[in-house]
């Protein structure tokens, strides 16, 4: 009887500890989406359906407790944030009503208070309300970056009496060290974008304390664009993605602004390079910006290279048939990065 309990104990029903328990599916299915053989949504759904087998418990109805928000929350939500868009833009217009009348230590109190408050705000938002939480964070701390930008710019105009690239210089150096350590606490796109811009602007201002030429300030906000899409490449300015096609269009618009040649010269650079990248990445983001830069630099390009109607049109063609096939081409390929 002693023999028979101890060698047949680890078969007793109920007691399974081999790979088909519920450990080892989920260690397995850890490994499988590490070595890259099934997506995290596809071993998802291995486990919804492996629960949902006869003789498995009760486990589907806590599966459906652990997904993504349900549609009455995700409506509150967007109710919410257009309460809020309207709240804001009522104080704006009635700020922008009394703005010249407010004393300027006022002013002041005013948009540091609420830089500070959103902050802590964002800070305060609870956890437990999961990815509405992360989503109304972000918000918060992207109007903090731009009151923060207000605040600046009233000790900048009314207290320090400095204008123009002279206001550049103070105004934005602070603005964008406060959006990088908001960035670097909350590594969202909304983040990166309130980093980016005060970033370009920051240049552009010092560019122009040492330069007056023409072509400075889109070749600073081309160059500072180079940097920021070249950082996102190697991974450390997350997400990448959205860093990527933010440097894009930074690149692309600052080649836009620069005088005729030397701006035709640079975007269509600059667009090729991205088309470039979007094939190497297999990015439709990238592709998407570099048909942008195409569409701004080509027809720009063949009306002051190539006059005459058949020139223009077979030039045309070309580069849409080209964006054609990168478009296929990434599309096929994407499953492959």
């Amino acid at each position: 009887m002693r023999s028979n309990h101890t060698g047949h104990a680890e078969h007793t029903p109920g007691h399974t500890h081999g790979p088909t328990s519920g450990a080892g599916r989920r260690d397995r299915f850890a490994e499988w989406v590490a070595a890259g053989l099934i997506s995290a949504e596809q071993a998802e759904r291995i486990r919804t359906h492996e629960a949902a087998r006869p003789g498995r418990g009760q486990r589907p109805t806590a599966t459906r407790t652990t997904t993504g928000p349900t549609g009455s929350s995700l409506v509150v939500e967007a109710l919410g944030y257009l309460g809020g868009v309207i709240m804001l833009t009522g104080a704006g217009i009635l700020v922008g009503l009394y703005w010249q009348d407010i004393p300027v230590a006022v002013r002041l109190l005013l948009t540091g208070a609420s830089a500070i408050a959103l902050v802590a705000g964002g800070l305060a938002v609870p956890d437990r309300f999961g990815e509405a939480a992360g989503r109304l964070r972000t918000l918060l701390w992207a109007l903090a970056v731009a009151a923060t930008g207000a605040f600046m710019a009233v000790l900048t105009t009314d207290v320090l009496d400095r204008h123009d690239e002279e206001a550049l210089v103070v105004i934005f150096p602070p603005t964008a060290l406060v959006a990088l350590a908001l960035w670097w606490v909350r590594r969202t796109w909304l983040q990166q974008l309130a980093l980016l811009v005060p970033l370009v602007l920051s240049a552009t201002g010092v560019a122009l304390q040492v330069t007056d030429a023409d072509a400075v300030p889109g070749l600073t906000v081309w160059l500072v664009a180079v940097a920021w899409t070249a950082v996102a490449w190697t991974g450390r300015l997350a997400p990448r993605a959205t860093g990527l096609a933010f440097g894009g269009v930074a690149a692309v618009f600052g080649a836009m602004t620069m005088p005729e040649q030397s701006g035709i010269l640079l975007g269509l650079a600059t667009a090729v390079a991205l088309l470039a990248l979007a094939l190497v990445d297999r990015s439709l983001s990238l592709l998407a910006v570099s048909a942008l830069g195409l569409l701004e630099s080509a027809p720009r390009a063949v009306v002051e290279w190539f006059p005459g109607r058949l020139s223009a049109s077979l030039t045309l063609i070309v580069v849409g048939g080209l964006l054609v096939v990168a478009a296929v081409w990434v599309a096929r390929h994407q499953h492959e990065r």
